[in-house]
Order: structure tokens, then sequence, then C-alpha cells
């Protein structure tokens, strides 16, 4: 059995202590002069993922974010569940409460038209259908299925829909 370098060197340092001696001492340095710079260096991708991590400790309140709405509301509004309730409460005392929640729900509404509209149009710019089937077992022979449908109809009924949604759209921004 072929064993690595590695391996080989790590089964002699392991001999070597065994034997009472002192194995022999490596040092690795992953440093290139040519292309890193000394000091502490920030990769652009970690200010992406810090962005995407949930922290652990809330940045308004400084308590542990640790319940699974914490990760939920830190994701939404960028603070823990407690933080939200608070100001949720400021807003209800202050009487903005209904507003915000007003507008909470148009940009729901919003954000799902957009989504069907989406979708419509994806469905719109599809091509017939077509299958393929195999007839008898041995592998070889095939059939091609086609549905017939009138895609003329369905483009009509698609931008009618987008014409409606496109309304609904307007009335609520």
């Amino acid at each position: 059995m072929a064993r690595s370098r590695e391996e080989v060197r790590q089964n002699k340092a392991m001999q070597s202590i065994l034997r009472g001696e002192t194995p022999e001492k490596r040092v690795m340095v992953g440093f290139d002069k040519k292309t890193e710079k000394r000091g502490d260096q920030v990769d652009r991708l970690s200010d992406i993922m810090k962005e995407a991590r949930v922290p652990w400790f809330c940045p308004s309140c400084k308590k542990v974010m640790k319940k699974r709405l914490d990760e939920k509301m830190w994701y939404r509004h960028g603070h823990c569940l407690n933080c939200q309730i608070d100001v949720e409460n400021k807003m209800i005392i202050e009487g903005t409460f209904d507003e915000y929640e007003q507008e909470k729900v148009r940009q729901n509404k919003l954000a799902w038209i957009k989504d069907k509209k989406q979708e419509l149009i994806e469905f719109k710019n599809q091509k017939p259908m077509e299958a393929y089937n195999q007839v008898n077992p041995d592998g070889h022979s095939i059939e091609k299925e086609k549905w017939s449908q009138n895609f003329e109809e369905i483009k009509k009924q698609a931008d009618e829909a987008l014409k409606h949604l496109e309304k609904i759209e307007e009335s609520l921004k």
C-alpha cells in the first residue's frame, strides 16, 4: 500500500517520540512576498461574509442573539427580536404603528405582484412541451409525445394578466 510522504514523516516522528527522542521540527510558512503585503490583510469577501452572518451580539442592545427569531429579525431589521419589540411598542405609543403596518402590507403586495409578473413572463416565453417515452423495454425504441395547445391564445391571456397586474401595481404605488 503506497503511503504519502507526509504520512511516512508523521510515522517517523511518532516512532521517535515513542523512543524518547525529539522529532524533527518543521516550520511551515504560507507567505509569498510577490503577491502579499505585510500586516493584516482583509479580503473583499470578508466584509461580504460579515454582513451575511448573524452576529453573536445585537448591535443595538449588546445582548446575545441566541433565539431562532433573533436570526429572523436580524435579516429583516438588523437587530434582535427584543429590540424589534421595543421599536414596535414605541410606534404603538406614538401612534405610528398603523401606518408602519399598512406600509409593510403594501410592500408585501408589491413583492407578490412582482413575482407573479415574472412567472407570467416565463410562462409566456416557454416553448411547446415535448416528451420522449420508451415504448419497448429493449431501450432502443422511443416515442416522441407532443402536446398541441393554442400558444397564441395562451400568450394573449398572459398579456392580459400582465396588464391587469400592472394596473394593480400602479394603484398600490
